[in-house]
């Protein structure tokens, strides 16, 4: 199944040789593609400049029954209408993935020393029996990490393929 497609736009710069150097030594220091590199040290460069814009969306409740993080006091998933705010150690659900890129995240997390659990969908026995390109692995970090895993999440599933119109 290819990755989603990103909502971008490209952009063609002509910047000093030197600059462009080490750019490159950053993503490679980095293990990042230039694409990645360069969009994360401008969003950082941004977010300082104009924080105001970078309003995050409002993850104000915490489901107990899903690990989900709810912008209401009503969890969309379950209905569960008990919505409390996140403690800083409660294991919020982040994200899902085919298995194939499971670790290849997991090992991402771990050079972050973000803690997180993953939760395989479908479970062992039925995994082994049809087959475990099926399998979906769930991703949960501690609210305190959310952010930053977000984050880095994010960045790991950018698409760096150009469009193709």
């Amino acid at each position: 199944m290819p990755r989603k497609k990103k909502d971008g736009r490209h952009i063609n710069y002509y910047i000093d040789r030197k600059l462009h150097q080490r750019l490159e030594r950053y993503a490679e220091d980095n293990g990042q593609s230039m694409t990645t590199a360069l969009e994360r040290i401008l969003k950082e460069h941004l977010d300082r400049y104009a924080p105001e814009e970078t309003a995050k969306p409002d993850l104000s409740g915490f489901c107990s029954n899903c690990n989900l993080l709810v912008p209401s006091d009503r969890c969309p998933l379950c209905g569960n209408r008990h919505v409390r705010p996140p403690k800083e150690d409660d294991y919020c659900y982040l994200t899902e993935t085919e298995s194939i890129w499971a670790g290849a995240l997991s090992d991402v997390f771990s050079e972050n020393q973000i803690p997180f659990l993953t939760k395989n969908r479908l479970g062992i026995g039925l995994a082994a029996k049809i087959g475990p390109s099926l399998e979906r692995v769930g991703f949960y970090v501690p609210f305190s990490h959310y952010a930053i895993a977000k984050e880095l999440e994010e960045g790991f599933f950018s698409a760096d393929i150009p469009d193709q119109e």
